[in-house]
């Protein structure tokens, strides 16, 4: 009797061990058969795993560089656009000025080139301090601060003083005095190309009008690929354009000697053509950004499509196979659960 109750217990043992490891290779069974993927890729892959891992690390990397990407492409389109609406607003400050070296200082065109300027130069200020995702566009490595100071505001800003002081110092009087009359063609020139010139440079420019670096954005845009992704706000092409407009609004509205005022025209034609040709040249570079990082993105893609190939024949199951298993299982639990049932009516009388 202690024999059979002994084997009885052990059958039971063994049966109810078989129906759990049927049961857990039912339940990966029913796991790869619903995400058509291996359950354990560990166990299934064995020494392969590594590589697996591996490369759904690279995935990852290329996911992460995408969505950097894309954040990128956000900004060069926002910096494009700006630059579009300079180059408007350059070109047609341009026609104006043409027309207006034969304007006398106290003309209806005088008077209507002086307050184009003006409205330029605000809004000049407002195209440089464009930004996309939160990040000024054209404020290089310092993007979180706006780049352009507004040039026309209350308190007087650090640019116009600085121009107001300038023409203090050259001419001994203030731009408001009405001796400006007396100012000579050449005096206007000499000072428009040099102290007032010297105002859009070097650490005047960044101590009154820019608070950009000169140091530009760099993104990793591949895997083995960094590139320059904007342009900096302290480019001479802006400051140039600054120059221009600066000039025109200050100047342009003044009783000026006729003289002087086609000195100013002149000089203003100039720079602005100087401006317009550096906004075509930061246009183009913004281009060839935006065009090294949409190639960057197309070679992502590729990268990524055989990514998933390779991964998918690695962790990819064969249906046919899962249902056939599946069929199989289910026929063996059936067996161990019936054998399970029998041992179960077993009792001392019925082994009697």
């Amino acid at each position: 009797m202690s024999v059979g109750s002994v084997s009885s217990s052990t059958l039971s043992g063994i049966l109810q061990n078989t129906v759990s490891r049927l049961q857990s290779q039912m339940t990966t069974l029913e796991t790869e058969s619903s995400t058509g993927l291996l359950a354990d890729i560990g166990q299934t892959l064995g020494a392969d795993t590594g590589q697996d891992v591996a490369m759904h690390q690279q995935t990852a990397d290329l996911a992460a560089i995408t969505s950097s990407n894309a954040l990128v492409t956000a900004q060069l389109s926002t910096a494009s656009d700006a630059l579009t609406s300079l180059q408007t607003s350059s070109q047609s400050l341009l026609a104006q000025l043409v027309q207006g070296q034969t304007s006398t200082p106290s003309s209806t065109g005088a008077r209507a080139i002086q307050q184009t300027a003006a409205g330029a130069l605000q809004s000049f200020a407002s195209s440089m301090n464009a930004n996309a995702g939160g990040q000024y566009v054209f404020g290089g490595i310092n993007s979180g601060v706006a780049p352009i100071a507004s040039y026309a505001q209350t308190p007087t800003s650090a640019a116009q003083t600085a121009v107001d002081n300038a023409f203090q110092a050259t001419f001994g009087m203030a731009i408001t005095s009405a001796s400006v009359n007396t100012i000579s063609g050449t005096a206007m020139t000499s000072f428009l190309d040099n102290q007032f010139a010297a105002l859009f440079t070097g650490s005047n420019w960044t101590s009154t009008w820019s608070s950009a670096s000169d140091t530009t954005q760099a993104n990793r845009i591949g895997v083995n690929e960094t590139a320059t992704t904007s342009i900096s706000a302290n480019q001479s092409a802006f400051q140039t354009m600054a120059q221009a407009l600066t000039m025109v609004s200050e100047f342009g509205g003044l009783n000026l000697a006729s003289d002087a005022y086609s000195a100013l025209m002149s000089k203003a034609q100039s720079v602005m053509n100087d401006a317009n040709s550096g906004l075509i040249e930061a246009s183009a570079a913004v281009g060839t950004m935006q065009n090294q990082v949409t190639q960057a993105d197309s070679a992502i893609t590729l990268q990524q499509n055989v990514l998933t190939t390779q991964i998918n024949a690695k962790e990819s199951v064969n249906s046919y196979d899962v249902v056939s298993q599946v069929s199989n299982l289910s026929t063996q639990l059936q067996t161990a659960y019936s054998l399970t049932a029998q041992i179960h009516k077993l009792s001392l009388v019925s082994f009697l």
